[in-house]
């Protein structure tokens, strides 16, 4: 079975960014944690930093009142692991020690990171929702940019070597005035003097650039949209490097039709920027391909804090498991319905886990309205964020959870995200998942006292005399449309191979 740690205790992060103050609280699975406080406030307190070296007072003044009430709420409700963090700003500010003398006034105690640290705990976020990552963790800040080389080979995931950099989102406007020619002389130079870059022993040449950063989710979204994109959550989303520098350039101009109503004012105010700045890092980094993390520093530092032996859980499973759970569908009998359907099932070595996911949310649907399954269940595969899930994985899984509910024609948006050969694989994961739940009703004893199998081109299913009433016609309709599209014959028999009639 499953082995998922399970926590309603709540944690929270305090980040004093220089651009926003945010309050995170999560509850749920530690691998796998969910928002359920999020409130930021753009106190901008790098604004001044790059004219008079401090932080400006009214950047000051709203910052401490946001931290004040982080503080009461966090009193109210009860909560006692906070972990509250400084960056770039409050780093590099002649002031940021009053600063933060000021903030332990109100009972936190704010730990100021170094640049390394932050870049290190960015891509450990990144680690954390993308396991097994190998590639370049770059983070856009208000007040700096954090690369840093990831790679599971690595003892703890990151390479020695990770830089920061004065490109932040409050910093940029003044380096793009400079000039076009100016601003790429700047982003070059900056890399090339820290060993990044096409002239340095560092880069991203061949592997993926993960990534980070509010204003680049921003980019996301817009691109999400002009590519008429299925998928809303820009988690995973992916480009390639051609189509992140053509987008890029197009939203560096500013002048964006028909922008995401998602987006806020003030990330839209620095998009352009950030578009900007994109377009110089994958000129520099030659990427094999872009992904965006919505983890980043945050979950870095709640992953940090976690056993060696959560870390290594599946935050895909953690995340589903822990959704279906609402449902009263546990890990536990998406296993076992996995493990009954496994001879009918084809998968890739990779996507064991992806195959029970699928099958939670597919048993999860169940339990809702029948004329609302489908459409709920997919809104879940591809509205709702999942950790873990790549884009290809969300297609197979919609397309499991649209299979389980008997259609297998595939609707077009799927065809974006996975190929043919997956999405077909994932109707016949759908199928046998259908199958075995109006056969057994996913209970023990059903499950235990029928069987699937493949015997000479022919998909045999076994029921013993003790559950015999469990089959009827409805079951061999499910169990030849399952043949059907594995390209197999179908036979029906009771424990000793004598034929069982409908």
């Amino acid at each position: 079975m499953i082995g998922i740690s399970q926590s309603s205790a709540r944690r929270a992060i305090i980040d004093i960014g220089s651009n926003t103050v945010r309050l995170v609280v999560y509850n749920g699975p530690p691998r796998s944690p969910v928002v359920v406080l999020n409130e930021k406030v753009n106190a901008r307190l790098g604004k001044d930093l790059g004219r008079t070296g401090a932080i400006g007072e009214k950047s000051m003044r709203t910052a401490l009142a946001a931290l004040a009430r982080f503080a009461t709420l966090l009193r109210l409700q009860g909560v006692d692991d906070v972990e509250c963090v400084a960056t770039a700003a409050a780093r590099d500010a002649s002031n940021g020690p009053a600063f933060l003398e000021a903030v332990r006034g109100f009972g936190l105690s704010p730990r100021l990171l170094s640049g390394e640290e932050e870049a290190r705990a960015s891509a450990t976020g990144v680690i954390a929702a993308f396991p097994g990552a190998r590639g370049i963790a770059a983070d856009l800040g208000g007040g700096s940019l954090e690369l840093v080389e990831i790679d599971a080979a690595v003892p703890g995931g990151i390479a020695p070597g990770g830089i920061t950099l004065p490109f932040g989102t409050l910093r940029l406007p003044d380096l793009r005035a400079l000039g076009q020619q100016k601003f790429a002389a700047a982003v070059r130079d900056g890399l090339s003097a820290r060993g990044w870059g096409v002239n340095g022993h560092h880069g991203g040449r061949g592997i993926p650039l993960y990534i980070v950063g509010g204003s680049w989710r921003a980019l996301a979204l817009q691109a999400m949209r002009v590519l008429d994109w299925p998928v809303d959550d820009p988690h995973g989303f992916e480009l390639a490097p051609s189509e992140a520098m053509h987008l890029a350039r197009q939203f560096a101009k500013g002048k964006l039709e028909n922008p995401d109503p998602r987006i806020s004012a003030s990330r839209l105010a620095t998009l352009p920027d950030a578009a900007a700045l994109m377009a110089q890092m994958v000129g520099q980094l030659h990427p094999s391909r872009l992904i965006f993390s919505s983890w980043g520093l945050r979950e870095g530092l709640l992953h940090m804090q976690l056993p060696e032996s959560i870390r290594q859980e599946s935050p895909m499973l953690a995340s589903v498991a822990d959704f279906a759970q609402t449902a009263r569908v546990s890990a536990d009998d998406a296993v076992r319905i996995a493990e009954w359907t496994a001879p009918a099932c084809t998968q890739a070595r990779t996507d064991a886990d992806l195959r029970k996911a699928a099958s939670l949310l597919a048993l999860a649907a169940m339990r809702t309205e029948p004329n609302m399954r489908t459409e709920e269940a997919l809104t879940w595969a591809l509205r709702k964020r999942w950790i873990g899930l790549d884009m290809r994985g969300r297609g197979m899984m919609a397309m499991t959870v649209f299979a389980n509910s008997g259609e297998t024609e595939v609707p077009p948006q799927f065809t974006k995200l996975a190929s043919d050969e997956d999405l077909r694989r994932a109707i016949g994961w759908g199928l046998a998942v259908r199958l075995c739940r109006r056969l057994t009703g996913g209970v023990a004893g059903g499950l235990a006292a029928t069987s699937l199998a493949v015997e000479q081109g022919t998909l045999v299913l076994t029921v013993q005399d003790a559950v015999r009433p469990l089959y009827g016609a409805g079951n061999g309709k499910d169990l030849k449309a399952l043949a059907d599209w594995l390209r197999l014959g179908c036979r029906v028999q009771d424990a000793q191979g004598s034929a069982i009639e409908a």
